[in-house]
This record gives C-alpha cells, structure tokens and sequence, in this order.
C-alpha cells in the first residue's frame, strides 16, 4: 500500500504556468489533498481559480485543453470573485473550505 505523497514542485510551476496562459487569473489556489501534502496513488491535484468576468465554462475548457500532458490530473474550478465574496461561507461549494485550507499558488502583480 502506497503512503502519502507530495505534488512534485515542477509539476505544479507547469500547471500554473499553463494555467495563467490561457486564463490570466487574479489568483490560483491550490487546495485538498495536495495542499495538505496527503496525495495518494489516485488523488488529483485541486485547483480554485479566480478570474474576473470569467465564462466558467468556457475558461474551464480552455484550461483543460492547456493542460493536456502535464502529467498530473487536475481539478480546474474557475469562480469569479463575486462569487468567492457570495459562497465563501457556504458548506455545500467548495469555495470555503479552498479558501480555510488551501494555498495561493498564484497571483496576479
């Protein structure tokens, strides 16, 4: 039985780098298992996106599409920050507990 692993840090430069390419976000916030450093064998890598006017949808495919061969499975979840500022004490999304545990990987000069 495998034990917990961490996300290699070259990895994780890749995925924001791919990331901020296509998207330009204010912020990227690495949470879950990889921001406690708890992977296991299956675990992906979560990722709370924040981009103004963003197309959810829209933003979200181009992100996958970036990411195609980065070697790691990711859990893009683009919100805007109205939505961050409306959710962020709600316990049926996934904006609260990004923002209580997670990491700012990533944000904008």
């Amino acid at each position: 039985m495998e034990g917990n692993r961490t996300l290699d840090p070259k990895t994780l430069d890749d995925i924001i780098r791919r990331i901020v390419e296509v998207a330009q976000p204010q912020k990227i916030i690495l949470f879950g298992s990889a921001a406690r450093g708890e992977m296991g064998p299956h675990s992906d890598v979560d990722l709370l996106i924040i981009k103004a006017g963003a197309d959810a949808l829209d933003l979200m495919g181009q992100i996958y599409r970036n990411l195609h061969g980065v070697g790691a499975a990711v859990d893009a979840i683009v919100v805007t920050p109205e939505d961050v500022e409306r959710y962020k004490d709600s316990h049926a999304l996934v904006i609260k507990p990004a923002l209580r545990e997670g990491k700012v990987v990533y944000e904008a000069a």
